[in-house]
């Protein structure tokens, strides 16, 4: 269904909104950190934008910076989070002291 680097790139903004949930990456950060030309990273970013698996912030015809959309979380399937809420926030509510 996915090229192998779209894959690649798709499982690494799934973690990057495990640490992050606000923020978006750097499209040449992602590029450095998959090995690949910064160049390159363009297309595949463009494919997963417009497969709704990530929103994307371009300047003219390059795109700067991408986060995960749900519709990319729920392809993914689990993510946990290690920071913020995480599905389980509530879980040791009282144990934490917050009643």
């Amino acid at each position: 269904m996915y090229e192998e680097l779209e894959l690649r790139a798709l499982k690494l903004l799934a973690k990057s909104f495990e640490y992050n949930q606000a923020l978006h990456m750097e499209a040449p950060q992602m590029a450095k950190l998959l090995g690949v030309k910064n160049k390159d990273i363009q297309p595949v970013l463009r494919a997963l934008g417009d497969a709704n698996l990530a929103n994307l912030y371009e300047e003219g015809d390059n795109i700067k910076l991408a986060k995960i959309s749900w519709q990319g979380l729920n392809e993914i399937g689990d993510v946990n989070l290690k920071y913020g809420m995480g599905k389980d926030a509530y879980k040791n509510y009282n144990a934490e002291g917050y009643r």
